[in-house]
């Protein structure tokens, strides 16, 4: 069976703050009947609104994505099939680009295989493989039972309900026990304000983790490496404030990014949705990205491409 035979498809429309507004058109000369019968300061304000539109014809009001509004809509974008030369299958935007294809070693080793994006905007999704012997922490957390939160969790809406828990609110909260384990490292990183990973780019190659929020986790089956086999996958969403030099102590406590000469310098702020699966003694995990600003716009088609990603198929 092969899923790039599907083709494209059409994803679904996602909102975007950059479309709200509508070009602005001339408006018609002032006539003197148009300023009859109203007062001097109102006659010159809109004298002033005339003349500013001829000037600026194709003026167009951008909202910020806060405000924006909710029935905004961008156009549909394809989806086109891309099997990856590990093996992978995912589907993203035919417009982006695909800049690293690996085969994998197969050597134990950690290593990324894939990244795509649109560079420009820099919305990226990447496909990682690590060995589960690094990772048992997610598998404790994906076979747990109905046992409380770990340390590091409140539950929430995930937590055991008295007399029992069903299969489905036990499916959600496996699938936050899940989300903590594979960002434990960040939060461990906001908590002990130290410097954490290295980031393309970064001054003296550090990074730091300023700031750490998880979000919603889900889990839902797909297809196993095996013919007629599932097997769970887990989704999680988290935001992460991120400072590419040193992180010290401000005023009153607070976290500053400071560079190399001790200037102040401006920090990552990201949304992430990454999608987790083990397969062949593998932890796949699969992370979309965008910075905080973008992520009403584009959060909806990173999560679908996520979401569609399947782990190699042996048939």
């Amino acid at each position: 069976m092969s899923l790039a035979a599907a083709g494209p498809i059409r994803a679904a429309p996602i909102a975007s703050a950059q479309r709200t507004g509508m070009p602005g058109k001339p408006a018609p000369a002032s006539s003197r009947a148009d300023v009859a019968g109203i007062g001097r300061r109102d006659a010159l304000a809109r004298a002033a609104t005339i003349a500013a539109r001829k000037l600026l014809p194709s003026t167009t009001i951008v909202l910020p994505s806060t405000i924006a509004a909710p029935n905004a809509r961008a156009d549909p974008v394809d989806l086109a099939p891309f099997v990856g030369k590990a093996g992978f299958f995912i589907r993203y935007p035919a417009g982006w680009v695909r800049a690293t294809d690996r085969p994998g070693t197969d050597n134990g080793k950690s290593e990324t295989l894939a990244l795509v994006g649109n560079f420009k905007d820099i919305d990226t999704v990447s496909v990682r493989r690590e060995p589960m012997a690094l990772h048992r922490d997610f598998a404790e957390a994906a076979a747990a039972g109905g046992d409380d939160a770990p340390e590091g969790g409140d539950g929430g809406d995930d937590a055991p309900r008295e007399g029992g828990e069903d299969a489905s609110s036990n499916a959600r909260s496996n699938a936050r026990r899940v989300a903590l384990a594979l960002t434990a490292a960040e939060r461990d990183a906001v908590a002990a304000n130290q410097n954490f990973g290295v980031v393309g780019g970064v001054e003296n190659g550090r990074s730091g983790v300023m700031d750490f929020a998880l979000g919603d986790a889900s889990v839902a089956d797909g297809p196993g490496a095996a013919k007629g086999t599932t097997q769970p996958y887990f989704a999680y969403e988290y935001f992460t404030e991120v400072c590419r030099a040193n992180i010290e102590e401000g005023a009153g406590g607070a976290k500053v990014c400071v560079g190399p000469r001790g200037d102040v310098l401006d920090t990552v702020r990201r949304v992430n949705y990454a999608v987790a699966t083990e397969s062949e003694g593998y932890l796949y995990l699969v992370k979309a990205s965008a910075v905080e600003g973008r992520w009403e716009t584009v959060g909806p088609l990173l999560r679908e491409v996520a979401q569609s990603f399947r782990v190699p198929q042996a048939y």
